[in-house]
């Protein structure tokens, strides 16, 4: 019995790290607006996941008609001023549907202090949401995992 306890811990404890950890380090800030912080990285920095430096914080309000806001922060959580970035950006809804990954673009612009746009609905949940964003030469990348 002990041994299938310990095997049964085993596989859930591997489950829970099958994930690369999102893009950038873990934060524990809370959102100004309600919503979800992640990091901010070089997109091309990516696949380093928790490893890649931070260069912004974001943070992702959903509204329940499917608008989607990214709010931009710096490293204390004071937000930036948009000026440098692209008016667009553009975001990727990606979700497993049916046993394969589908993901769905939408596009971003900026209106006032946010990044702004209407996703699709999600063919399943739990659904990830990565926004590409540019700021002078710079492609950002943030990453918003396991949303439902």
């Amino acid at each position: 019995m002990k041994k299938m306890f310990f095997a049964l811990a085993m596989v859930l404890s591997s489950a829970a790290f099958a994930h690369d950890e999102g893009h950038g380090p873990k934060l524990s800030d809370t959102g100004k607006y309600g919503g979800l912080i992640s990091g901010v990285v070089l997109k091309a920095d990516a696949k380093k996941g928790a490893s890649a430096a931070l260069i912004h914080k974001a943070e992702l309000v959903r509204s329940a008609d499917g608008t989607v806001r990214v709010y931009l922060y710096n490293d204390k959580m004071t937000p930036l001023d948009l000026k440098g970035f692209d008016a667009k950006g553009t975001a990727s809804l990606g979700a497993k549907v049916k046993g394969k990954f589908t993901e769905t673009g939408f596009s971003l612009e900026q209106k006032d202090n946010a990044f702004v746009g209407k996703m699709p609905k999600p063919g399943a949940k739990p659904y990830n949401i990565d926004v590409t964003l540019k700021e002078g030469s710079r492609e950002l990348l943030t990453a918003f995992d396991n949303l439902d």
